[in-house]
């Protein structure tokens, strides 16, 4: 049956109804009562439950139980089979779940006909083998077992390497999916009283390899072939070699929509150079070659993963290593971050400024730091730095600038390093500051650390190649010439409360890989992570009286500072007005021009047309714009809908926001945390009043919310309605999306609009017509563009991030570039002919 990832309730009711009709419409044809020889029906459990993940399981799991015993019941009625299909490997132990609560279940007693599929390319296949037998004991079923390769192959390789897991839950050779197969087949023959086993193959070795591997006596198996595919092998196969053995054809039924996420993935898995179907058609391929025995081919290679897909912790080559991530869709990892934990749990810090390495903590000024999601729990105190402590931490700065930046940069480079796995090996406390200080879900958390630790990499790799040595310049016999950098002085670097870990030692590594001394002003709301990280440095080898922590008012602290000429640079990042309030006070200081590297925030738009893919859509609208409670400045704040598929997606969108869950961020089912503070509680407030007034506006959706069962900042997100983006004169920092329609003849007016804003941060456009896609891609304004995917979440050094106009400065943050604004350049030209004569053009010959 087609059809998976429901968007909504309503889809999920939809699949439910289908699912239901099919089994009875089959089931009254069947001919004969045997559930193993009848037609039958698979099914995706991600089309029965919009929320059908890892993260959710705790809440779902009933629900989705009672709707598969449901049909359970229906197609044990007319003793049809109905098999479970796989998907997705971070889905696999939510199947097993529930295949084993049906299998055990004693209203399904007397039916054998529940099925389970299992995919070869898993490691993990065999393992999965031995569970299914295990439940067939105990359940005393036999088990009919759909044996595949898989499909969603490619998908699994980016996932890991994305989350930076420690490998790879598939095979990365196809070989060794053929030799796990086949021993999957064994076993699966060899347990004749626990399962029925399905070959589902197109591959005349397997086939012939399975006949050879049954025994004669064999009670029962069965091949199984896709429709439209393989049909001239089994046709001669099933009357000529094996004529007592059936071929059940595996055939896609649904709606033409939903056909292409399906066709696709058998494309790919099909027409792949390695796949048997591709290379049977290919005469330049020989029939040893193409019958080759897959274990022979495996001990030839020596066991070893394909060489051209990297360990995702090596994806970014010898010069750095990716950071490691936690995949949260492993029980065993959740249980275990759980327990560990605990022991933060009981701690409460106490921080305040750092300068030349010791901490100024004045009891007599503590402010308390609060956890926004639970405001009675106090998670440590902050003592603020006083003009005093920032004026003597620039001094100490200032007079240790000259050494550190006569550092070698490879030396400056293995401190960041150092420092980098330092964050790594204490990545579980600061998770959790992450989301005790900051109001952080688990995930967010986990990500805000790995790109951290990325910029630290990143930075000191940039810093080896680029800054190190004196690089020679093209020009006349007779003369050398080279550039250099150097560092600038002291940097202030201010960073917020949003990103107060990444963001922070984002600013803080660059300047320091650039050979400049820093002073860190950490957000007000999150000095507890930055006290941290400082700390972590300094034990990485930055020196004492280079680094310094200055915590507290950034007003206060911003007008001591940065009208000080012994300031060389300020980083920033934050709102567009308190950068305009800095650029002012820079502006009118007496002595050099410093530079101002700022990143500020952005009204930014999605566009989508007809064409595009309505689930896509749906799904990467809810993470752009309500992830991390919106509270990202590249969060999605305008969507435009082309009419003729608005009505459907809005519908679409809001329905879908209703699953969203509001809560505790250290609780894994939670999506959208805390607001920071009551401030920005108080604005988002506001504006919702504000545009609930104007008559040119039209509240469509606001996610359910029982506002008595928090005492933190909590807000729901709002989905309202507008007719032109100028009615938005600034960003709105928080989960609210404005949706306006347009029509097809108004594209270019929509995108002028967008960018007359004069915002520049992130832009997304969701459309399959490659045309539309250049078209807009080249005329819309902004600093970082995303086609068919969501617009929050730049990778370090893959998507280095930063907006132009109102939204920021450049240059982009983890990239090629940015080491550079934080140096200045030195050019030395030498003539070499002073000495009496030009020896090198001379001695040519």
């Amino acid at each position: 049956m087609l059809g998976e990832s429901a968007c909504t309730v309503e889809d999920a009711e939809e699949y439910f109804n289908l699912y239901m009709h099919a089994i009875k419409a089959i089931g009254e044809s069947a001919d004969i009562n045997d559930c193993f020889k009848s037609q039958g029906v698979s099914i995706k459990l991600s089309s029965l439950h919009s929320r059908y993940e890892f993260s959710q399981f705790g809440n779902i799991a009933e629900e989705l139980r009672a709707k598969l015993l449901e049909l359970c019941h229906e197609a044990k009625k007319y003793n049809i089979s109905l098999c479970i299909d796989a998907e997705e490997s971070e889905r696999l132990e939510m199947s097993l779940v529930l295949f084993e609560q049906l299998r055990l279940d004693e209203s399904l007693s007397e039916w054998e006909g529940l099925g389970l599929a299992v995919q070869a390319y898993q490691k993990r296949a065999l393992s999965v083998l031995d569970f299914v037998e295990d439940v067939a004991i105990r359940s005393k079923h036999k088990v009919m077992v759909r044996l595949v390769k898989g499909a969603y192959w490619d998908s699994e390789i980016k996932r890991t390497q994305e989350l930076g897991l420690i490998g790879y839950p598939v095979f990365t050779r196809k070989s060794h999916t053929d030799v796990c197969y086949l021993a999957c087949a064994q076993k699966l023959l060899s347990k004749e009283n626990h399962f029925y086993p399905c070959f589902g193959t197109h591959n005349a070795y397997t086939f012939a390899t399975i006949i050879e591997l049954a025994d004669k006596n064999h009670p029962g198996f069965e091949f199984q072939r896709l429709h439209g595919m393989g049909k001239s092998l089994y046709d001669y196969a099933i009357s000529e070699l094996a004529t007592s053995i059936n071929c059940r054809i595996y055939a896609p039924v649904g709606k033409h929509s939903d056909l292409l996420p399906y066709l696709i993935r058998r494309l790919l898995e099909n027409g792949a150079n390695s796949s048997f179907v591709n290379q049977v058609n290919d005469s330049d391929v020989k029939i040893e070659e193409l019958v080759s025995d897959p274990l022979e081919k495996v001990k030839s290679l020596e066991y070893e993963p394909h060489p051209s897909i990297p360990l995702p912790r090596d994806i970014f080559g010898e010069e750095r290593k990716n950071s490691l991530g936690m995949d949260i869709s492993d029980s065993i990892a959740v249980s275990q971050f759980a327990n560990d934990i605990r022991e933060f749990s009981e701690k409460k810090w106490q921080v305040g400024p750092i300068i030349d390495g010791e901490s100024f903590l004045d009891s007599a000024e503590f402010t308390e730091v609060v956890n926004p999601a639970h405001l009675e729990n106090v998670i440590g105190e902050v003592s603020s730095a006083t003009s005093a402590h920032a004026l003597n931490a620039l001094e100490i700065a200032h007079s240790a600038f000259t050494k550190w930046q006569n550092v070698s940069a490879e030396e400056r480079a293995k401190c960041l390093e150092k420092a980098a796995d330092l964050l790594e090996e204490r990545m579980k406390e600061l998770i959790y500051i992450l989301i005790v200080e900051a109001g952080k879900i688990l995930s967010d958390a986990i990500a805000e650390v790995r790109e951290a630790i990325d910029f630290l990499r990143y930075y000191a790799m940039i810093a080896k190649n680029e800054l190190n040595d004196w690089k020679k310049l093209s020009g006349p016999t007779g003369e050398d010439n080279f550039i250099f950098f150097e560092g600038r002085g002291v940097f202030l670097c201010i960073s917020p409360w949003n990103f107060p870990l990444a963001i922070f030692i984002g600013q803080v590594s660059a300047a320091l890989a650039a050979g400049n001394a820093v002073l860190a002003k950490p957000a007000e709301q999150t000095p507890i992570i930055a006290y941290e990280a400082v700390k972590i440095l300094h034990e990485a080898g930055i020196p004492k009286n280079v680094l310094h922590l200055i915590p507290g008012d950034g007003w206060y602290l911003g007008k001591t500072l940065v009208p000080d000429n012994r300031i060389s640079g300020v980083a920033f990042t934050g709102s567009t007005q308190t950068a305009q309030i800095i650029n002012r006070m820079l502006a009118s200081r007496d002595g050099p021009i410093v530079p101002l590297i700022a990143e500020t925030g952005g009204l930014n738009a999605m566009i989508v047309d007809s064409s595009a893919l309505l689930e896509q859509v749906t799904k990467d609208v809810l993470i752009s714009a309500f992830r991390s409670g919106g509270q990202r400045c590249s969060a999605l704040r305008v969507l435009f809908i082309q009419e003729d598929i608005a009505e459907k997606q809005v519908k679409m969108i809001c329905n879908a926001a209703q699953e969203l869950k509001i809560g505790d961020p250290i609780q894994l089912s939670t999506d959208i945390g805390p607001i920071i503070d009551k401030a920005s509680i108080d604005m988002l407030t506001k504006h919702t009043e504000k545009i609930s007034r104007d008559e040119d506006s039209n509240l469509l959706f606001k996610v359910p919310m029982d506002t008595n069962s928090y005492n933190g900042y909590f807000f729901p997100p709002y989905i309202y309605e507008i007719q032109k983006i100028s009615q938005l004169k600034q960003e709105v920092f928080g989960p609210i999306l404005h949706i306006i329609r347009f029509n097809k003849s108004q594209l270019n007016e929509v995108i002028s609009d967008i960018n007359n804003t004069g915002y520049g941060l992130t832009f997304s456009l969701q459309s399959r017509v490659q045309s539309q896609i250049a078209l807009i891609s080249k005329k819309i304004s902004v600093g970082n563009v995303y086609i068919n995917r969501n617009q929050i979440g730049a990778a370090v050094g893959t998507q280095p991030f930063g907006g132009r106009g109102l939204s920021g400065t450049g240059p982009k943050a983890g990239g090629p570039n940015y080491l550079q604004r934080f140096s200045i350049e030195k050019v030395v030209s030498v003539n070499t002919t002073a000495c009496g004569g030009n020896i090198k053009l001379a001695c040519l010959d």
